[in-house]
Formats: C-alpha cells, sequence, structure tokens
C-alpha cells in the first residue's frame, strides 16, 4: 500500500513540467545577484572617480607659500611678503591645521639690557635694545629711538605734532625710496604775500529792490512801461489804472469842496483818504483845479532803477496783492566773496579790497568789505564776505558776472610747505616729516591759510624740517597698511 501512496499518477487533466524547470529557475536567480552587484560596484566606482577631482583640485588651490612674520600674507608660488619683504617660506601640515592663537597683549622685548633702550624695531615697537642689532620677529635692523618718540605718543591724537590715527611711522630702503619716486622738501620760513585772491560774483544789493503794488482793485487802461529791462525814475508813471473805488473818493472830494466854496478849506481827510488810495498829489491838485474827477490815475516807480519783472498786460484786473513790477537799483553793487576757513582769520570788515572782472582784467573796481556773513557754508568749508562797489550808470557791472577778488591782508612771517606734501583726509591733515636713515613719520599740522602753490603751517612743523613733497600717496598707503597688520598681529 505503502508502495502505491508514493508512485500515485498525477491527476488527470494536468501535463508533468518540462525537464530542466528548477535549473532554470536558479540559473535566472543567479543572474540577477550578479547583474545588482555588478551595478553596484559601478556606481561606488563613479562616486569615486566624481571625488577624487574636487579633492585634487582643493589640494592644488591650496595656498603653499606664506610670511612667517604676517601669516595672513599666502601663495602658491614663491616669493617675497609685500609687507615685510621677507621670503615666503612652505606651509607644513602642522602650521596649516594649527588653530589660530587668540590674541594677547605684546609685552616688551628687550634684547640687550646693559644700558639705556635707545634702539627698537621700527616695524615691531615692542622690541628695545640698549645696541644695534636685528629683530628676532621681522629680521630688520634695529634704529635709534628718535627724541620726539616719546613727545609725540604724549601729544592726543588729533592735535598738531601727533600721529594721525590709523598710521604709523615707516622704514624705507634707498632702493625703495628711488623705485617710487620719493621727493623731499623742506618747510621754509619767510614773509608771506600781502593779497590774497578768491573767486566773487556780482550781486544786486538787497535794499535797493522795489516792488509796484496797487491800493484798491482796478482795470489797466493804460501801459506806460511794457517791457522788463527798461530804466525808470522815481515818479516816472508805469501804468493807468481805473479803480471804481478811487473814482468816487474823487467825487466826495469836488463834493466837499464845494460844500466849502473854497479850495484852500478842502478838507483834509477827503485829500488823505485819495493819498491813501495811491493817488498822487500833483494828481489831486489837478482834480480840484479842473473841477472833474480823473478817470485812470497814473501808478508811478517808488524809486530810480530797472524793472527786472512785470506781472501785468492791457486790461488786466488787478488788487493789492499782486506784484506789478520789480524794480531794481543798480547804482551800487555787491560783490560777494567765497573766504576758505584757514584764511578767514586775514579778513575782517574794512580791509581793503579790489574787484576785476573776469571777462574786463582792465576795469577793476576798488572797495572795503564791509560784512562777513554770520553762516557758514559746511559743504565748500567757506564763509561768504562782502563789499560794496559803486556801479556807474547801473550797467558798468552786471548782476551773476564773475571775477577774482584781491584782499588786502598784512604780511607776516610764517612757515611754508608744497601743497603736494599736504594729506587732507577731511578728518585729519598731516604730513609725513622725513627723518635719517629712510624713515617718514606722520605728524598732524594745522593749516592757517596758502600762498600759490604753498601752505601756510600754523602750528604742528617747524622751519628747517623736511617733509615729503612726491610719491605721498604712496607713502601715506604704505604707513596705513603697516599700521593696520600691527593691529591685526597678536
Amino acid at each position: 500500500m505503502a508502495a502505491e501512496h508514493e508512485h500515485d499518477p498525477m491527476p488527470e487533466g494536468e501535463e508533468p513540467p518540462p525537464r530542466g524547470t528548477k535549473t532554470m529557475a536558479i540559473v535566472r536567480w543567479v543572474i540577477l545577484g550578479i547583474a545588482a552587484a555588478l551595478a553596484a560596484f559601478v556606481w561606488i566606482a563613479w562616486a569615486h572617480e566624481r571625488a577624487a577631482p574636487k579633492a585634487a583640485a582643493t589640494s592644488s588651490e591650496a595656498p603653499k607659500y606664506q610670511c612667517p612674520m604676517h601669516p595672513q600674507v599666502v601663495s602658491n608660488e614663491p616669493g617675497e611678503c609685500p609687507i615685510c619683504h621677507m621670503d615666503l617660506v612652505p606651509i607644513t601640515p602642522e602650521r596649516a591645521a594649527a588653530p589660530a592663537a587668540p590674541p594677547v597683549e605684546k609685552p616688551l622685548v628687550i634684547l640687550d639690557d646693559a644700558g639705556p633702550l635707545t634702539y627698537w624695531c621700527p616695524m615691531d615697537t615692542e622690541v628695545r635694545s640698549a645696541k644695534p642689532g636685528r629683530c628676532p620677529i621681522c629680521k630688520m635692523a634695529l634704529e635709534p629711538i628718535p627724541e620726539d618718540a616719546g613727545a609725540a605718543a604724549a601729544v592726543p591724537s588729533g592735535e598738531p605734532g601727533s600721529i594721525p590715527a590709523g598710521t604709523t611711522p615707516i622704514s624705507l630702503t634707498l632702493d625703495r625710496i628711488q623705485s617710487i619716486g620719493v621727493r623731499t622738501a623742506l618747510a621754509e620760513e619767510g614773509a608771506t604775500s600781502s593779497a590774497l585772491r578768491v573767486t566773487a560774483v556780482v550781486q544786486p544789493p538787497e535794499q535797493g529792490a522795489a516792488e509796484v503794488h496797487v491800493r484798491t482793485a482796478g482795470f489797466v487802461e493804460a501801459i506806460h512801461v511794457d517791457q522788463t529791462g527798461n530804466q525808470v525814475r522815481a515818479g516816472q508813471p508805469l501804468l493807468a489804472l481805473y479803480s471804481p473805488e478811487i473814482l468816487q473818493a474823487q467825487h466826495e472830494l469836488l463834493a466837499t469842496r464845494a460844500w466849502t466854496g473854497d479850495a484852500a478849506a478842502t478838507p483834509a481827510a477827503a485829500r488823505n483818504k485819495l493819498e491813501l488810495l495811491g493817488m498822487t498829489s500833483a494828481d489831486i491838485d489837478r482834480v480840484l483845479a479842473r473841477r472833474e474827477p480823473i478817470r485812470a490815475i497814473a501808478v508811478v516807480a517808488p524809486r530810480s532803477g530797472f524793472v527786472t519783472k512785470k506781472n501785468v498786460v492791457l486790461g488786466s484786473y488787478v488788487t493789492p496783492e499782486l506784484v506789478l513790477y520789480e524794480i531794481q537799483d543798480l547804482s551800487r553793487v555787491y560783490v560777494v566773496a567765497d573766504v576758505f576757513l584757514p584764511d578767514l582769520p586775514h579778513v575782517a570788515v574794512g580791509t581793503a579790497a579790489r574787484f576785476v572782472p573776469s571777462a574786463r582784467h582792465g576795469e577793476a573796481v576798488t572797495g572795503k568789505i564791509d560784512l562777513v556773513y554770520p553762516l557758514l557754508n559746511a559743504e565748500a568749508r567757506t564763509r561768504r564776505v562782502r563789499m560794496q562797489v559803486p556801479n556807474e550808470g547801473g550797467k558798468k557791472l552786471a548782476p551773476g558776472e564773475y571775477g577774482i577778488v584781491e584782499i588786502t591782508t598784512p604780511s607776516r612771517h610764517a612757515v611754508t610747505i608744497p601743497r603736494d606734501a599736504l594729506v587732507d583726509t577731511g578728518t585729519a591733515t598731516y604730513v609725513f616729516v622725513a627723518e635719517a636713515d629712510g624713515r617718514f613719520t606722520p605728524r598732524t599740522v594745522a593749516v592757517s591759510g596758502g600762498e600759490g602753490d604753498r601752505v601756510i603751517i600754523g602750528s604742528g612743523l617747524s622751519a628747517g624740517e623736511r617733509v615729503v613733497s612726491g610719491a605721498t600717496f604712496l607713502i601715506d598707503s604704505e604707513s596705513r597698511l603697516q599700521a593696520s597688520v600691527r593691529e591685526a598681529k597678536p
């Protein structure tokens, strides 16, 4: 019975599977596993190749050299530091991986204390010595400490004689001085010129302006001065005005006279009313003489001068608030000049001056300064001064004309330097004093004026001292660069 059960025939209607089916299934799974392994290998190899160029590029772009004194100066190629001119050294892995040291207070470094510390490093001033030698930090030769080093440090920053903020003394070799074209000049003491030349412009005088108004509303029936630029005299008729109110006041005047029967006994109130309405005394007398009113009265010029504005035409209806004419008296004009603040102490009321028109040098006029304006032009750093000069016929000098004012100032002795030697940053004014062994020290100075291509020094510099007058910008840039590096150094 058992043998019969083990070899049961297949159910009727089903066919047996083909031979080798199980073998093919095993082969299929093996192939699928090999394909998955191959895909994983290809993906890993691709990712590795993609990351390799970045690492190589990062390694090639990383700086390989740096300055031992200024670690922030790095390069991919050998060379020298642009600050201290030391040779760049290779960056070792230990130096590259070392963390930045926290800033610490720089202590005084004394190399030799066998006597007074009279030498220091011009780059690292904390290095002091009693004898000549070399700085252990930057390898520069020690130099004698300037006599004014302590005095300069004692002067408050910004005061004449102090070292300006953001700068520091520098030392340059002879070949470097020659290569950048440094020139120096002496601070000279001598008599300054007695004339100050400043630009000026002609302006109309404030007290010479006049406006023409009517005192009651009316209509313009005639215009006698019909354009701007005309010259008029005081009392000259400008236009004829018909005003119902003025006409009514004339009738009242005539009626009052008829009641009295005597022109001499005309009540003053009726006459004053017409005068207050703008009628002239001559026109009032004419009304009384003719015993009939004037239809359109004359509006006259209040002063002599030139018509600079006209706001009325024939037939206009005018009211008291309307400006009909503007008249400007130009028999005298203002000459207003802008004086720089350093020159202002030498200009006062009563100072003699001479105005030379730019287009007519041979027609100069003279006068005296009669006003120093109280307000200051903060943008131009100037202050205005004024003189009044006669203007023949009102046509010799025209408002708006430019020229030069020569102001006579007392001659004085002062120290002067070339303008190219002065560095003016807007917040500080200083020079670079040339000292021995290629040392240049910035020093704040006070400027008290100018004379041609030289400036007058009020304080901060003595006669006989030598200042940089050529390549000043390059010296200033080097000084500021070294000052910023020194502040950034730990």
